[in-house]
């Protein structure tokens, strides 16, 4: 262990305004989103707190249209799709994407072009009726996926003529919602380049009026691997490639230039079904932590470029091992529908009754997401002693402070290298606080803390067979006791149990011994007295897990958005008395109960860093 670095945060002294910028993640394809699987996970990801998780990014949502002949559509599947996103709090970041019944063939085509215009046009109309404008606002609508990864085969003129449709079609309803692309796999590659070229100086081709417009700049640079098996990702090439965009753009199109610019699909590594063990464990969280501190520290920060937006794609359902945020368990296999994108929409398995049973845990890389989204709206004066070298140990903060007082503090300890470890002693000072009493939590993700994957590998029987990807033993099916381990090692650890300290001169000072890899958020928020506000809009699904089990998963709205709410979840039988059930401390807004009794009443409650308690919010029977 080398030398305690002592890092002086002053909440006193703010630096410059801060975003959760990283509010993002996706999947495919689109029909996923009508599978109870996905549901489920939707709960999870909906519950973050202050929308952690707040935009989905599907691909393929167009296939679940159905031609009807002419310009009519059947819009059922896609409503349905779009309902369960809104229901769980989260908003589409809509890719233009799919091809409803293969109606569309050339680009090229004006009949066609207009058709797609059309089409746009009216996905806007009805979602403005069926939501309200007011919420389209709030979407992002983006061109179709990765249009240069060797799929789109209708050429760059096509590809320019369907953005003018897609522009021409949005403009038709609100000229307002937020359009742009074009979403490309490779470092300004060329229909990168044709696409600012035509909304720099060209002309579209629906109304030969100039350019159509481009609202932000998308693209996809990851943590690109050498091969599949390489196990190390580049995460600085992300930062390098994203600002040779920016200079590109500066150079040949500065008009273009302060457009936001949106990484949105910005994994540590290509390929989401590519298995490293890493992906269940805390080195993943670590990695996603480090990728935004370095945009933050690299773009943001100097003002490089415009930088509003950065999204993973790593909700798809898969394993331990897989690029995604949950862990499968059951009998299914997704990999083929997620990889051909031409599932039967006649055959889709969207009745809880009717699909196999199945059990999900979240993995460290959601947990991470968990705790970055308790980060406050303003960064403050940061000092160490020796100065952190984060590019270079992998040492690193942000410090941010809270609403109404306190911070939020990730301390983020990630290299690249999966074969690093060590520890290292810090002294964080925090100063600058208001007097008085003041509560510390510390919450921390590790190869000790918040690693459910570990927990799995320990419950092996030696008696268990082998299965593809699994250490000797683990169960691929375990039972009810087991997942009730997983799910307590699930959540958010606390580090030590929550201190209340006195602040008589504004300061508190904690020592930290910080391991590789690991995440560890750090919460000061002063006491006001009150006690928090109730949860509301408690709503209880029916699921069945392995062996058949009921389960519920229950969802809630946030009724206090102050730092350091926890949550607990109660059950009744009789409808009067009710029951702790939640085994661990709740950060965010959804738990999933196991074997309720028959007639259960569910209520949950809010309690704070100084353990006062919300009134309860209660289900209806």
């Amino acid at each position: 262990m080398r030398e305690r670095t002592r890092i002086n945060v002053d909440a006193g002294q703010a630096v410059r305004p801060f975003n959760r910028f990283w509010r993002g993640t996706g999947f495919s394809p689109a029909e996923l989103l009508l599978e109870p699987e996905m549901r489920q996970m939707l709960a999870y990801m909906g519950g973050l707190p202050n929308e952690g998780i707040r935009y989905l990014r599907v691909h393929y949502l167009y296939n679940l249209l159905r031609s009807t002949g002419g310009a009519g559509y059947d819009w059922s599947l896609i409503d349905r799709a779009l309902d369960v996103m809104i229901e769980h709090r989260l908003k589409p970041f809509f890719e233009l994407m799919g091809n409803p019944s293969g109606l569309f063939t050339d680009y090229e085509d004006m009949d066609q072009v207009k058709l797609w215009r059309d089409l746009v046009t009216a996905t806007a109309d009805r979602y403005g009726a069926r939501y309200g404008m007011d919420e389209l606002r709030t979407w992002y609508f983006e061109t179709t996926n990765e249009a240069d990864s060797g799929w789109w085969t209708y050429g760059i003129k096509g590809y320019t003529n369907y953005y003018d449709a897609c522009v021409a079609g949005l403009d038709a309803v609100d000229p307002n919602l937020p359009m742009g692309g074009p979403g490309t796999a490779r470092t300004l590659s060329p229909i990168f380049r044709a696409l600012m070229a035509h909304c720099d100086s060209g002309t579209s081709c629906l109304s030969s009026e100039g350019p159509p417009r481009l609202d932000y700049i998308s693209i996809h640079e990851k943590g690109v691997n050498g091969s599949k098996d390489d196990l190390t990702p580049k995460t600085h090439a992300i930062v390098d490639r994203t600002l040779l965009v920016v200079d590109y753009i500066k150079e040949h199109h500065p008009r273009l230039a302060g457009l936001p610019i949106i990484n949105d699909e910005c994994d540590p590594q290509l390929g989401w079904s590519d298995h490293h063990s890493w992906h269940g464990k805390a080195y993943y969280a670590g990695i996603i932590a480090r990728i935004i501190e370095q945009h933050d520290r690299r773009i943001i920060a100097p003002k490089a470029a415009n930088f509003t937006f950065l999204s993973n794609d790593h909700a798809f359902i898969g394993g331990w091992s897989q690029r995604t945020i949950f862990a499968y368990f059951g009998s299914r296999n997704f990999t083929k529908a997620q990889w051909e994108h031409k599932t039967d929409l006649d055959r889709l398995v969207t009745d809880i009754d009717t699909a196999p049973p199945f059990d999900i845990i979240k993995k460290p890389g959601l947990t991470s997401m968990e705790l970055l989204a308790t980060l406050g709206d303003t960064v403050c004066k940061v000092t160490a002693e020796p100065p952190l070298t984060p590019d270079q140990d992998g040492l690193a903060i942000l410090p941010t402070r809270l609403p109404g007082g306190g911070v939020s503090i990730s301390l983020i300890h990630s290299v690249d290298a999966i074969n690093r470890s060590g520890r290292t002693a810090v002294r964080l000072e925090v100063g600058g606080l208001a007097l008085g009493r003041h509560a510390l939590c510390l919450l921390r993700i590790d190869e000790e803390f918040t690693n459910p994957m570990e927990v799995w590998e320990a419950q092996r029987d030696e008696s268990n067979p082998r299965g593809p990807f699994e250490p000797v033993g683990a169960p691929p099916e375990p039972d009810e006791a087991q997942f009730g381990e997983l799910r307590r090692a699930q959540e958010p650890a606390l580090l030590h149990p929550i201190s209340v300290v006195e602040c008589g001169e504004g300061r508190i000072s904690v020592d930290l011994d910080v391991p590789l890899p690991s995440l560890t958020q750090v919460l000061v928020v002063p006491d006001t007295g009150a006690s928090p506000a109730a949860p509301t809009g408690l709503t209880v699904e029916r699921y069945r897990g392995l062996g058949g089990r009921e389960e519920r998963m229950l969802f809630w709205a946030a009724g206090d958005s102050s730092p350091a709410i926890f949550y607990d979840v109660l059950v009744s039988r009789d409808g009067e008395t009710f029951e702790k059930v939640s085994p661990a401390p709740l950060i965010s807004t959804a738990f999933l109960h196991m074997s309720p009794p028959a007639g259960a009443q569910y209520a949950v409650r809010a309690r704070d860093a100084f353990g006062r308690h919300s009134e309860l919010c209660v289900s209806r029977r």
